[in-house]
């Protein structure tokens, strides 16, 4: 009898049936459990919906961006920065021919890393871009005002502004691997676009060239001014052949058009715009309107009861 009275007091183990039974009894009582069924069951019987409005979202964002917004067009250019010791070479007659004269020509294909750098900073300053639009008048295209000029104020300095435009549309970038400057520039049109980044290449290609001379003429004075003076007929003769030298340097800074860098592909615009990229656009419209009706399904309607049985 004790037996019995000890099986009987014992706990019976819950059998699996009654486990899945107690299972959401237990979610329920527990507050740091969010059962998100009903909602995702709301969101799966309206998801018609929220197709709508995705889909819808995405073609009005498509439709006024290609018919409101003014398409963009982007050229492209590549220089080859030449190497000051190739120049050097090249002036000297070592450059074309045979044995050292050919990693002297490997050179100047290669170009200088520092040759580079410092036309990325010409083209990026202030004077070299404001120079620019004046020399090609382009001040009056620049400070043309756009659809939401009424937003900003007239620009205290119109050399400023003028230069912060430009630069919106032009960027170079250099690569270390290839040794080539990319140059870029973004216009309304197509012509503008080449035209204006052709400016860019011819205008920093006589801005070297007239350093070049202008160097060039300064030693020669100087070295002519210290041949006379000097007494030494040995030193003398030394001093005339480095004037010999730097006469060369200038004339062929003023005759060779390539002797700073070479231009290796001359500036095209793609018949593609570059801005506004309207698939981009109507990507993301699709996401903030799919995720806005998520949201507003989840608020407004009512959860199915029945997703939790």
């Amino acid at each position: 009898m004790a037996l019995d009275k000890a099986q009987s007091t014992t706990p019976r183990p819950a059998q699996p049936a009654e486990v899945s039974q107690l299972a959401p009894l237990r979610w329920q009582e527990d507050d740091e459990f969010v059962d998100l069924r009903p909602y995702l069951a709301a969101l799966s019987a309206r998801w018609r919906p929220i197709a709508a409005v995705t889909i819808l979202a995405a073609v009005i964002t498509a439709t006024t961006v290609s018919l409101a917004f003014p398409k963009w067009y982007r050229a492209n250019a590549v220089v080859r920065p030449i190497s000051t010791s190739a120049v050097e070479g090249r002036i000297s007659g070592l450059v074309g021919g045979l044995g050292g004269g050919g990693l002297s020509g490997f050179a100047s294909l290669t170009g200088s890393g520092n040759e580079a750098e410092e036309y990325v900073a010409i083209l990026h300053g202030f004077r070299f871009n404001v120079a620019l639009a004046e020399r090609h008048r382009l001040t009056d295209e620049l400070l043309k005002p756009g659809l939401l000029s009424f937003l900003h104020s007239k620009p205290k300095d119109p050399d400023w502004a003028i230069y912060r435009a430009l630069q919106k549309r032009f960027d170079c970038d250099y690569s270390i691997k290839t040794g080539n400057l990319t140059l870029k520039f973004e216009a309304k049109s197509r012509a503008d676009a080449e035209r204006i980044l052709g400016y860019y290449i011819d205008d920093l290609m006589q801005l070297m060239r007239t350093r070049e001379v202008r160097d060039a003429t300064s030693a020669i004075e100087s070295l002519e001014a210290e041949a006379v003076s000097s007494p030494d007929p040995v030193l003398r003769a030394q001093l005339y052949e480095l004037v010999a030298k730097q006469v060369e340097r200038k004339k062929t800074a003023q005759v060779e058009a390539d002797f700073a860098f070479r231009v290796l592909d001359p500036p095209a615009a793609s018949d593609q715009p570059s801005k506004p990229r309207v698939a981009l656009d109507a990507v993301v419209a699709a996401l903030l309107g799919f995720l806005c009706a998520v949201w507003l399904v989840a608020r407004t309607g009512k959860p199915v009861r029945g997703a939790t049985r």
